[in-house]
């Protein structure tokens, strides 16, 4: 069998060397570092992130309402460098909708009724009209004494924020940002246990 079968450098035969080939575990360390760190960021990141959104909502807790809108128009963003989707819904049909004015996000804050049909302004961007879903769910709610959109989402993918649904965000969150801690743990134990496999198939020590 010749040397290369072997993985010997050409050289290995020198008297006072050893025979040095390289270990196949060296690429096991390069996996193992680029997967940690890139699914550690990941979790660290979106678990930061959605701690941080149950905080921005927990001001809205308890008045706050969810409805749809129908696409009709685009206008212009507020800084002028894209635009927003217009829709048109329906205000809840509850008794607190009027007790401040609504805010559409296309004029001044106004009165306006439970039950109301009126047009608002989305919050996704785009540049074109086929940018926007046909429909949305918009979260409204009260803010410095002012009924507003708060966001637009795709229909069916949003609910009204509580308590019980803080609390689960906040949960969630964490989840995440502990997984990242022992996806960051395991790794670096991986990557301790690779370079002492590594030493030890390439020098023997």
């Amino acid at each position: 069998m010749s040397e290369q079968f072997f993985g010997f450098d050409e050289d290995d035969d020198q008297p006072g060397r050893e025979p040095y080939r390289r270990s196949p575990w060296r690429w096991i360390c390069v996996v193992i570092v680029a997967v940690g760190l890139l699914l550690t960021g990941f979790l660290l990141v979106t678990g930061m992130r959605t701690v941080q959104a149950a905080g921005e909502n927990q001001p809205f807790v308890g008045h706050s309402w969810v409805i749809s809108g129908s696409y009709s128009d685009l206008t212009h963003d507020l800084e002028l460098q894209s635009y927003n989707g217009v829709y048109s819904g329906t205000l809840p049909d509850d008794s607190n909708v009027g007790y401040q004015p609504f805010d559409n996000g296309l004029g001044d804050p106004a009165e306006a009724q439970p039950g109301q049909q009126v047009q608002f302004r989305g919050t996704q961007t785009g540049g074109q009209a086929e940018d926007f879903p046909e429909e949305v769910d918009a979260l409204l709610a009260v803010d410095d004494g002012v009924l507003k959109v708060v966001r637009t989402t795709d229909a069916g993918s949003m609910s009204p924020i509580t308590s019980d649904g803080i609390a689960d965000q906040r949960r969630n969150g964490w989840l995440l940002v502990g997984g990242g801690v022992l996806v960051f743990a395991a790794g670096a134990a991986g990557t301790v246990y690779c370079v002492r496999r590594v030493r030890r198939e390439e020098r023997g020590l």
